[in-house]
């Protein structure tokens, strides 16, 4: 008996040392639920400093002991990860920046309540630019002068988008925009990723729809042919829809561009001498690439001229928003403008995301005039990042963690949907934007979004180095 009970136990130490000594696995729910395999090469236009997966796998070839700890959530309590955004809390764009910035802090005080990353504390610090591009850079500069490790900048506009694109290149450091010009994602660039897409994919997509149903919105005055007109800001993003792939694409839909005017950035600005000059050339729509007043002076104007049924009015998606009705004289003038809607609305209560940032919302007190998109993006935006981060924690560990891990983490967690679907990311093949949207009317008063096409892949008009 006592030999059969040593034996035992001698076959269970054996047992014991042989689990002891095996590979070990994380627990299969600690991957990342959206993963998605790696990019086998780094995009094609990305310049020779971006990093190449190809390299990346080689360098974990070489690095067996950290290879093996992949994958294992470390505690990092105690620690603090910083994000740094800057934008107009001063100039012209102050009322438009200031609810994306909110959102963004009240998506960090959430994500500290629930544990942080791993325990880590998640800060965020903000420099207000006032709406200059060289304060921005300023900005920019100071933040990577006092901490030698930025992991990702945020930023809000295509002008200081531009301006550090390959700034960020050079430093490693992704910069999560949601100022959409084609240029910053694309050339000499590789480390700008956008929250929607860029400009030219949004006017190829709207257009693209409005000529395959161009009978039942045309005016009654317009004829068979789609007239365009491009009346907008005279900036980055104001130009920034109208690139030579976005011509050369409205010209295979038949679309000839008839009329190009610019106007001032200011809600006092008048553009009655464009809308004549639009009508005097034909135009049956028209294409704004501007926000809030921007849109609304046209709307207002086109009313007061009355000829708001010789046009369809299209724009850009941060076009369709509740900031847009600060600045309409008459509420009633929104209905009719079509854009592309590349996230939902607060009006999806049934997706789990917009439940979410209604509950941040609420909580923080904010003004109902915040309600609008820049808040909810950003929300959305911050968890997208943190998932990022988290990741590029997990593939090197949290002392090897550098902004360039969280670049290939962008792109290893695509296809990425965050909070749940509210938008959707994918940065694989070399895209730095996403490349699907819904079309979306106002029918009615604020929040009468209504979907006219629900979600579709976007033509692709990235811009040729």
């Amino acid at each position: 008996m006592h030999k059969r009970l040593y034996a035992l136990t001698i076959l269970l130490v054996f047992a014991l040392l042989l689990g002891a000594c095996a590979p070990q696995q994380a627990p299969a729910q600690e991957a990342p639920a959206q993963e998605a395999p790696k990019e086998e090469a780094a995009p094609a236009e990305a310049p020779a400093e971006a990093p190449k997966e190809e390299a990346k796998e080689e360098a974990k070839e070489e690095a067996p002991a950290q290879e093996e700890a992949m994958g294992e959530k470390p505690d990092l309590t105690g620690e603090t990860i910083t994000l740094y955004h800057f934008g107009d809390l001063s100039g012209p764009y102050a009322a438009i920046t200031g609810p994306l910035i909110h959102g963004a802090e009240d998506a960090v005080a959430a994500i500290n309540e629930a544990g942080g990353i791993f325990g880590a504390n998640l800060e965020i610090k903000f420099s207000d630019t006032g709406g200059s591009v060289d304060e921005a850079v300023a900005a920019y500069n100071r933040f990577t002068s006092e901490d030698d490790n930025v992991l990702l900048v945020i930023t809000y506009g295509s002008g200081e988008a531009e301006a550090l694109a390959e700034r960020v290149v050079e430093d490693k450091i992704p910069n999560l925009a949601s100022g959409l010009s084609a240029r910053a994602f694309y050339i000499n660039s590789g480390y700008t990723f956008g929250i929607a897409p860029i400009y030219p994919d949004q006017l190829g997509h709207a257009m693209r729809y409005l000529s395959e149903n161009w009978a039942e919105y045309k005016p009654a005055s317009a004829g068979d042919e789609i007239k365009l007109a491009y009346l907008s800001w005279p900036t980055a993003f104001g130009q920034g829809a109208l690139t030579d792939e976005s011509r050369a694409y409205l010209a295979d839909l038949g679309i000839e561009v008839v009329a190009e005017e610019t106007y001032d950035v200011s809600p006092t600005a008048d553009t009655t001498t464009a809308i004549l000059n639009a009508q005097a050339a034909g135009a049956n729509v028209i294409w704004t690439n501007t926000l809030a007043f921007g849109p609304a002076v046209i709307l207002n104007d086109l009313n007061s001229l009355g000829l708001r049924d010789e046009f369809v009015v299209m724009a850009d998606n941060w076009a369709m928003d509740l900031s847009l009705y600060a600045f309409l004289a008459d509420p009633a003038y929104g209905v009719g403008l079509i854009t592309p809607f590349p996230y939902l609305w607060w009006t999806d209560t049934d997706n789990p995301g917009i439940q979410y940032a209604e509950e941040l919302f609420q909580k923080n007190e904010r003004p109902p005039a915040e309600h609008n998109v820049g808040y909810l993006l950003l929300v959305a935006a911050v968890d997208l990042a943190k998932a990022a981060i988290e990741q590029a924690i997990l593939d090197v560990g949290y002392e090897n963690l550098t902004g360039e891990a969280v670049h290939d983490a962008l792109i290893e967690i695509s296809p990425y949907e965050p909070l749940q679907g509210v938008f959707r990311a994918d940065y694989r093949d070399g895209r730095r934007a996403p490349s699907q949207s819904q079309i979306r009317q106002i029918q009615g008063g604020p929040d009468k979004f209504v979907i006219l096409e629900d979600w579709a892949e976007m033509p692709d008009l990235r811009p040729k180095q």
